[in-house]
């Protein structure tokens, strides 16, 4: 057992406890969810940066509910995905199991597990003399129409501009909540999209029953544990519906899974643009 990861997990139940007690004797307000004041978030807020974790947004002070999603991979055939990126001029030649690519010149499509879709050019040619935020963003959207993606399901969810190379990070998003974990990622430099991946996730049926989780305040405190969050800004927290194959102990082959249950989580997005989703109930 990691004793020092269980010693900071109660010294953590303590001091949840403490403020909780704190606001049930101190506060003559009637109180129904004492991890929403004011005074509570403030105190979490000072705890993260014990860790070095900045908070560069507003931290929700609701009481969080949503249904269970039922989702699944969006997936592209293989005379689909030649003919969006190679006008079927190409064929689809499997290199390993769960592995196939297709290639014109220098330009190459690799499909991972009938899910993961990569796209890379190497060639090196010049297009833009000019490439900054805006026309990043104008590349990224072009080329998704051009290969037959629809931009109505995604949200910008993270840009950053890396000595003139443009990374962007589309999310999938519902009812104005994000799905996780999904993803369509950019790299894009003067000579064009260099790199293109999507792993996307399709919305098939919203259950009847609303789940609770922890609020906000309460479930951040969760990343005092986690050294990956630590020397980092918060720059979002919103509720989310989050999938993750791997967390899941009823699939069989993460890799092999096709769909499954999507339950509310609090999403936490860094300024480096890494997440954290923190499921607790």
């Amino acid at each position: 057992m990691d004793w020092s990861k269980a010693k900071t997990i109660l010294i953590i139940a303590f001091i949840v406890t403490n403020l909780l007690l704190a606001h049930v004797l101190f506060d003559n307000e009637k109180i129904d969810e004492p991890t929403i004041k004011e005074s509570f978030i403030e105190n979490v807020v000072e705890l993260l940066k014990s860790k070095n974790i900045k908070i560069n947004c507003k931290i929700p002070n609701t009481q969080p509910s949503l249904s269970m999603m039922n989702v699944e991979y969006e997936k592209k055939g293989i005379d689909e995905i030649n003919n969006s990126f190679f006008g079927g001029k190409t064929i689809g030649v499997e290199q390993e199991e769960g592995k196939v690519e297709f290639q014109i010149n220098k330009e190459k499509v690799t499909l991972l597990d009938g899910k993961t879709l990569i796209y890379e050019n190497s060639d090196d040619g010049e297009k833009y003399a000019k490439l900054d935020r805006e026309k990043a963003i104008s590349i990224a959207e072009d080329f998704l129409a051009e290969k037959g993606f629809s931009m109505d399901d995604m949200k910008l969810s993270f840009i950053k501009n890396d000595n003139g190379v443009y990374y962007l990070e589309y999310t999938k998003v519902y009812d104005g909540l994000y799905i996780e974990k999904t993803y369509t990622k950019f790299e894009i430099d003067k000579c064009g999209v260099k790199r293109f991946e999507r792993l996307w996730l399709n919305a098939k049926e919203i259950g009847e029953n609303q789940i609770y989780i922890s609020t906000a305040p309460k479930a951040i405190l969760g990343l005092l544990t986690m050294e990956e969050a630590y020397e980092k800004t918060i720059e979002d927290i919103s509720l989310c519906y989050y999938f993750d194959p791997f967390k899941h102990e009823d699939v069989n082959d993460p890799k092999k899974t096709r769909e499954g249950k999507a339950i509310p989580a609090w999403r936490i997005q860094f300024d480096d643009g890494s997440k954290i989703f923190l499921d607790e109930y």
